[in-house]
């Protein structure tokens, strides 16, 4: 499972019976920010709590026991279809990036062509190098031609 927000607490639990109920089950928190303050799930969390990836972190040997707020049928469906259910569930509203997030993305895509294009002219290089030792070795009558 991927998970890309590590300070929202997650929970998998696993079963052993392939036969049995694939369920997602979401928590969520009754409790709304404050006016002014912002979104993001840290600054949802009370003071006394710290952010922490389990979804008790006062006592971890106690299970959490409150009952899930959405619940969704997850078996036989494609990643896309999951998503779709859970925004729909939940009234999640896509986030559009920022023009920082937006500029650090296209210096990641930059990079990545940059680092391609190195890729092949280390290559390119090793190879020639390859070829001319080889040359020398066969005008040495090292080693015999092979063709």
């Amino acid at each position: 499972m991927k998970y890309r927000n590590p300070s929202i607490p997650i929970e998998i639990a696993r079963h052993n019976d392939p036969d049995g109920p694939s369920l997602l089950h979401v928590y969520t928190s009754k409790t709304q920010p404050a006016t002014g303050s912002t979104n993001s799930p840290t600054a949802q969390q009370s003071d006394s709590s710290p952010p922490s990836g389990t979804p008790n972190p006062r006592n971890t040997l106690v299970p959490d026991t409150s009952k899930p707020t959405y619940t969704i049928d997850i078996r036989d469906q494609s990643e896309s279809e999951i998503l779709e259910a859970l925004v729909q569930k939940t009234g999640a509203q896509q986030l559009e990036p920022t023009e920082q997030e937006l500029a650090e993305m296209k210096e990641i895509e930059e990079f990545k062509e940059r680092s391609e294009a190195d890729r092949v002219q280390v290559r390119e290089r090793l190879l020639k190098e390859r070829r001319e030792a080889e040359l020398l070795k066969l005008a040495r009558g090292e080693v015999p031609a092979t063709n």
